[in-house]
């Protein structure tokens, strides 16, 4: 492990926000945690675990201990005639393993493809997009338990999954570090193409039965043009989850908004763009100081260079404000704000 005091976060948030912590611990073997844990006491010290940072808004230093895991192998835990099974480690970046996968024809992940982030935290967000979700291949996830001190395993139906969520998003929040996951992913795959414009792509390149990799490649494709690169402006994708509504309330919105687009996510439950309401609400390619709403997706806030934490959340409980008003929707945020 190495440990930096007085550290700065400037290039662990993809907003690119410089904020300090208190220290900074690179674990390099999963085995260490149990050693940083003997040696800070988790479960009674503040801290905080980042990957990439891609997935949060901080307003102010970190007094506590951050921790990076930067172990990033992965392994073939088994295979029958119908999946091949991996065990990915926490460090692991996942937009190199979902082009792994695609490369060696397997499916499952394929449309996770341009999503940020390490492999350990895909999980805890149950990151999903363009129909697929994380949950949908995960077979069990690693991890270390700071109150118990030792390591534990969860089986899918006990990570409580849900949209945008999970038990260590929850119950666990602050209490675990995932350490490795175990996916499964289909040998003969069957690519998900019904989300979003990814048929009608396809259709335009001439694609009549696309391949993973031809799938992969088209949302790659569709991510490059309407989402901002971190590298090159300051953002964490989709600040906003999706929200879900009732039957009845939709009915409600539909008669004033006849063209209001939506998913159907269950009895009695209909998932409404987020992007489309802040749209309507005259919130797309909106700047305000150096913050503003990115031009060809308005689901993402960006920093224009020299953003405080506490600007960008002004603007994003101004947009929260506007929907609830207009639209009686209150918006929750996919960011984790600090």
């Amino acid at each position: 492990m190495k440990i930096f005091n007085d550290f700065s976060l400037k290039h662990y948030n993809t907003f690119g926000l410089n904020y300090n912590c208190a220290a900074f611990i690179e674990v390099e073997f999963a085995e260490e945690i149990y050693s940083i844990n003997k040696m800070f006491e988790l479960s009674e010290t503040e801290h905080l675990i980042i990957g990439q940072g891609s997935n949060i808004l901080f307003t102010k230093d970190f007094d506590g201990i951050v921790i990076h895991p930067t172990f990033n192998n992965f392994s073939m835990k088994s295979q029958d005639n119908n999946f091949l099974y991996l065990e990915v480690e926490a460090g692991k970046n996942w937009d190199e393993l979902v082009r792994y996968s695609v490369g060696k024809n397997l499916g499952g992940i394929e449309n996770l493809v341009s999503i940020p982030g390490l492999a350990g935290a895909a999980p805890i967000q149950n990151i999903g997009a363009y129909g697929q979700e994380i949950k949908d291949v995960i077979e069990f996830v690693h991890f270390f338990d700071f109150n118990d001190n030792i390591f534990k395993v969860f089986h899918n139906r006990q990570c409580r999954f849900d949209y945008r969520n999970s038990i260590f998003k929850q119950e666990l929040k602050n209490k675990i570090f995932i350490t490795s996951i175990e996916i499964k992913l289909k040998k003969n795959p069957t690519p998900v193409i019904d989300y979003g414009n990814v048929k009608d792509e396809l259709f335009k390149s001439g694609i009549k039965n696309p391949s993973v990799n031809d799938v992969c490649n088209i949302i790659a494709n569709i991510r490059e043009n309407k989402l901002p690169s971190p590298k090159e402006i300051g953002n964490a994708g989709s600040f906003f989850k999706n929200p879900i509504v009732s039957n009845s309330k939709f009915e409600e919105l539909k008669k004033s908004y006849p063209d209001i687009p939506f998913f159907e996510v269950g009895e009695n439950q209909i998932k409404i763009p987020a992007a489309w309401l802040i749209e309507k609400s005259g919130f797309k390619g909106k700047v305000k100081g150096n913050v503003g709403t990115y031009h060809k997706q308005p689901l993402v806030i960006v920093n224009f260079g020299n953003a405080s934490g506490n600007e960008i959340l002004d603007f994003a409980n101004e947009i929260k404000t506007k929907i609830f008003v207009e639209f009686g929707i209150e918006l929750e945020s996919e960011v984790n704000i600090l």
